[in-house]
């Protein structure tokens, strides 16, 4: 699907890229947290889902290429789905997420991309610590942080792909669909492979 406002000549360089960061509150941190101890799932992997449907309420339903951060400076890419949640309901955004983090498992293990070549658009990089944009080369990138009790969620767009009223949008549905996410998912979210372990 078509992500960007606009086709831009190349990959972006570092100073291509413009921030707009978006803390989240204390209850929606707490939401988070406790969302991921009671679904046992990751904070990376509820923020990719939000992220799934922050997208179809902005841009529109598809599937995006978000790459993942590894070891060192290693990216390793997902399809992820965006749709809402009459398409797709919310353990089962969960779940398919979920599936598709816990199958890069083996390739984060073994180290499989050794660089950090951009192989999709939009970067998602959960718990960095080193401060400002990756500035591999793709058009958006968000990032997680911890800051002083509150997770911070910092947009770096290509602003030459980017109206700043689309990465504001985004900015503004990703806590929403967090919360719809969160609210309504059953717990615990298992993956096929662990279903049959249960058994």
């Amino acid at each position: 699907m078509q992500l960007t406002d606009y086709d831009a000549d190349g990959r972006p360089v570092r100073d291509d890229l413009a921030r707009l960061s978006a803390p989240l509150s204390d209850v929606l941190t707490m939401e988070l947290d406790g969302a991921c101890a009671a679904l046992g799932l990751t904070v990376e992997e509820v923020l990719l889902a939000a992220l799934g449907r922050a997208i179809d309420r902005t841009v529109g339903a598809g599937v995006v290429a978000v790459d993942l951060t590894g070891i060192g400076t290693s990216v390793h890419p997902v399809a992820l789905s965006c749709a809402g949640p009459v398409a797709v309901p919310a353990t089962d955004m969960l779940a398919t997420v979920h599936q598709a983090v816990a199958a890069l498992s083996l390739h984060r293990a073994l180290h499989e991309f050794a660089d950090h070549t951009a192989v999709a658009n939009v970067l998602l990089a959960v718990d960095d610590v080193t401060p400002g944009p990756a500035g591999w080369g793709h058009a958006l990138e968000l990032h997680a942080r911890r800051c002083d009790g509150v997770v911070v969620l910092e947009w770096w767009y290509d602003a030459r792909s980017f109206e700043p009223y689309t990465i504001e949008e985004l900015a503004e549905q990703l806590p929403l669909a967090l919360i719809e996410l969160t609210s309504e998912a059953s717990a615990p979210i298992l993956i096929s492979a662990e279903l049959a372990m249960s058994y």
